[in-house]
């Protein structure tokens, strides 16, 4: 594993690449046989199936399996395109996704936007998602994406096997959620109305200000090893950016508020480069 390690250009790990170079890594360290996708219901293109939900798989009777044709799998999916490197990953690391329905949310209309979701450790390329918000559930299938891709190099919930040194969980929860905040910025410019448009800032306004303290949290606290500072600076380069325009989005459209980056003075800035033209941001 450590000429692994030496072999794998680790900036480019931060985030997906076009030429899907992060996938094909992550799936190599995953070792992951990838279930069969004939004879089951399916989505993006055919390559990833949607199998008939177990009960309390999200952890509470609350969400009940929801049907494998449910109309915002579809939806979903076209969402998550409109990051074309994002898409092509999730179709390579995930191979099943477990559908439920939330019927508070679902009594609650369009404007309940969310879904609520988990994957397991043990169980890599699923995804348990409730699917009664299209917008919701795209941001759900690229945040337990991202997990599954950091449980894939080795970085668990509560352990790391490589990379981090500190405590794992807060930078498990920032790469998630940052992924999430990227495919808003991804949507927000191909939105089919104004009320999607919307939707998508309100989107965009929860994720940007929790982003940018989550970032300014893992600049003072998060620790690495050699091969994980040249991932983690990437991903805090890669992280900048997204947050930059993401609150020039919301300052543009009148979501503008409090800056946690630009009034903080104690935020050291980050080193390195992430490959732009590379990285799908």
């Amino acid at each position: 594993m450590d000429q692994l390690n030496q072999n794998i250009d680790w900036q480019r790990m931060a985030s997906p690449q076009y030429d899907g170079y992060d996938t094909a890594i992550a799936l190599q360290m995953a070792q992951h046989s990838r279930r069969p996708t004939a004879g089951a219901v399916t989505f993006c293109e055919g390559h990833v199936a949607i199998r008939q939900a177990p009960e309390l798989g999200l952890m509470t009777d609350r969400f009940v399996p929801a049907a494998l044709d449910h109309p915002n799998l579809a939806r979903a999916a076209v969402l998550l395109a409109r990051w074309p490197a994002a898409y092509l990953q999730f179709q390579q690391l995930i191979d099943t996704v477990y559908p439920y329905t939330d019927h508070e949310q679902a009594r609650m209309g369009p404007w309940a936007l969310g879904s609520s979701s988990h994957s397991y450790e043990e169980d890599f390329g699923s995804i348990h998602a409730t699917v009664d918000n299209a917008l919701g559930l795209a941001q759900a299938l690229i945040h337990e994406m991202s997990h599954q891709k950091l449980r894939a190099l080795g970085i668990f919930m509560n352990k790391a096997q490589r990379l981090i040194t500190s405590e794992p969980a807060p930078f498990h929860d920032q790469y998630s959620f940052m992924h999430v905040t990227a495919l808003d910025l991804h949507m927000l410019p191909q939105a089919e109305d104004e009320s999607e448009r919307q939707s998508i800032l309100m989107l965009l306004a929860r994720n940007v200000p929790r982003m940018q303290a989550g970032y300014q949290q893992l600049a003072h606290t998060l620790q690495t090893d050699q091969f994980g500072k040249l991932f983690t600076d990437a991903f805090m380069v890669w992280s900048l950016d997204i947050l930059n325009r993401g609150q020039s989005e919301l300052d543009a459209n009148g979501y503008g508020g409090f800056d946690v980056l630009k009034t903080s003075a104690h935020v050291p800035p980050p080193q390195g480069t992430c490959p732009s033209e590379l990285a799908g941001a």
